[in-house]
């Protein structure tokens, strides 16, 4: 998806898929078992199947039943939906020392943009949204700590650099400090070029002197490969021979 669309939403959770023996066999065993218990059913008569235990693969599984009921269900959310919660003084408070004090770690120059008012918009909402699932007319102070709760943990997992927020990592796809390794590298290729040193005229900057530089510069050498990736895939450069590296826009 990409950043400028991943950027619009309130919540983002990134769920990842670690291959794991127990859990996977669990899962499929689930899968299966559900999935030929839901075929029997569309039988009048299963029994007659033949080379399957029916009452056994019956048993084995269960139909679930909702927590509530959903006639009741259906009125709870058409009657929430009625509802207009306003914040109270002191959730406006909280959502307003929580977002400048986040805000304030953008100070500086070069600084990262740690969050923007998007993310402000999403705290009224969500404390809002708390609200409305109360039933309430109100959005307390517990329903801004909870909204601001929830945004500030999908934040540290998706945006979170070190102790600091990093929106630039939705907003763009890559974070602040990824973009300043990326324009130091470029520029070392190009002061390579130009200056012969470790470069050949026709191939370009060898690897090996590239990645010395980057190390001067404190960029390991598999982040340096990594990075290198990345430019190679967007264009910025090309590699007229393996192990060699030119800019694209200086030829």
């Amino acid at each position: 998806m990409p950043p400028a669309l991943l950027s619009r939403f309130d919540l983002i959770f990134a769920l990842t898929d670690k291959p794991s023996a127990e859990r996977d066999a669990n899962i499929t065993a689930h899968i299966l078992r559900t999935h030929r218990r839901g075929q029997i059913k569309k039988y009048e008569d299963p029994m007659e199947l033949e080379g399957v235990d029916v009452a056994s693969i019956m048993c084995e599984t269960k139909t679930v039943e909702p927590v509530l009921d959903r006639e009741f269900f259906r009125k709870y959310v058409a009657y929430a939906k009625r509802i207009n919660p306003v914040l109270s003084d002191e959730a406006m408070k909280l959502i307003s020392d929580f977002y400048l004090k986040i805000r304030k770690q953008g100070e500086g120059e070069g600084a990262s943009v740690p969050i923007t008012a998007r993310q402000l918009e999403a705290f009224v909402r969500l404390s809002e949204a708390s609200a409305r699932a109360r039933l309430s007319n109100i959005a307390t102070e517990e329903d801004a700590k909870r909204a601001v709760r929830i945004v500030e943990y999908y934040l540290r997992k998706i945006a979170g650099e070190g102790d600091r927020l990093d929106f630039d990592i939705i907003a763009t796809g890559t974070s602040h400090s990824q973009r300043e390794q990326i324009t130091i590298l470029k520029s070392l290729i190009g002061s390579l070029q130009r200056s012969g040193e470790g470069s050949d005229p026709r191939r370009g900057v060898s690897a090996e002197a590239l990645f010395k530089a980057a190390a001067d510069r404190g960029i390991t050498e598999d982040r340096a490969k990594t990075l290198l990736r990345r430019l190679s895939q967007n264009g910025e450069i090309y590699s007229p021979s393996s192990g060699f590296y030119k800019l694209t826009s200086e030829g």
